[in-house]
């Protein structure tokens, strides 16, 4: 692939450079000539177009937003990249269910404004709507909470006995920053037999219907078993675009591989795939008290967005 032609001279672009050593860099400014750009702070940049990997025109940054409609763009992207089977809005409240596959497909996701998220009706009836949806699925009522925003929804249930059942992070970052190439071979591909074989929990038909949708797509890493001599999945990881976002979910190594970087070299070349697909962000999730995943996470460049809680009714 070539760099941006003359007649994207003046646009904002982004660009994937391959440099001598092979690794990967972002150029991100506006077009001055086939083979320069300003960066923000005014300084001129020439690049070999040949070294140019890919390319795309991007939107001048708009001024920034409220941070609580900043979580609401990352959940409402999480929410489309994990896409639950069955979907009920009741106002500004998001009522998922997938046949008990994970609690994000199976809780109320609040979107509308905080600090309750608007549901239809008064907060009681809407809770008793909830209770009622989930009951005649045989699913727990559950709700999904992102935190600060609806830290007062979040209250009205701990009152009402709704108990805490989980706190997760959402880690952040740019794509520019996971540029670098992977250092292990990784396929990109559909879901396959393979792929699944590492995959911790039972899917079952709903839980298959989740992971497949929302565009994803699959990485995989195979290494040599030396019990049988032969290449097995050895990691694995999972990615969907929304918008500018890509979620990234699904990443497990088996447990004779691990301590290898196989994780890192997944989660470069999912976002390495995301951007190639438009995206210029990824978000993930993982559990505060996974201290070696946040480790991972934060030499990679991630930083805390947000948190959310899970509440269930029991």
């Amino acid at each position: 692939m070539s760099g941006p032609d003359a007649e994207k001279i003046g646009s904002r672009v982004s660009m994937l450079i391959r440099d001598d050593d092979g690794s990967h860099r972002e150029l991100l400014g506006h077009l001055l000539t086939t083979n320069s750009i300003r960066k923000k702070d005014a300084t001129e940049i020439t690049f070999d177009p040949g070294r140019v990997i890919s390319w795309r025109v991007v939107p001048d940054q708009p001024r920034r937003r409220p941070t609580s409609l900043r979580i609401r763009e990352i959940e409402l992207a999480s929410d489309a990249t994990w896409p639950a089977v069955e979907v009920v809005d009741l106002g500004g409240w998001r009522l998922r269910a997938s046949g008990g596959f994970t609690q994000r497909a199976n809780s109320v996701l609040p979107v509308g404004a905080p600090p309750y998220g608007e549901p239809t009706g008064d907060l009681e009836a809407a809770l008793k709507t909830v209770v009622d949806f989930y009951r005649s699925r045989e699913l727990i009522p559950r709700f999904q909470i992102p935190l600060p925003s609806y830290g007062p929804l979040d209250a009205v249930l701990e009152e009402q006995g709704w108990e805490s059942t989980l706190s997760v992070s959402v880690q952040i970052c740019d794509l520019a920053v996971l540029a670098s190439a992977p250092e292990h071979q990784v396929t990109i591909s559909a879901l396959d037999d393979e792929w699944l074989a590492i995959f911790p929990p039972p899917l079952g038909q709903d839980g298959l219907a989740v992971l497949t949708g929302g565009g994803a797509f699959f990485a995989t890493i195979h290494q040599l078993d030396p019990g049988s001599g032969q290449q097995v999945v050895a990691a694995i990881g999972r990615g969907a675009v929304f918008g500018d976002w890509c979620g990234i979910t699904a990443i497990n190594t088996s447990s004779q591989f691990q301590q290898r970087g196989l994780a890192t070299s997944i989660i470069r070349a999912l976002a390495q795939h995301a951007f190639s697909l438009g995206a210029d962000r990824t978000f993930l999730q993982v559990s505060p008290n996974n201290s070696p995943a946040l480790a991972l996470y934060r030499k990679l460049g991630f930083t805390e967005h947000h948190t959310y809680s899970y509440r269930s009714l029991p």
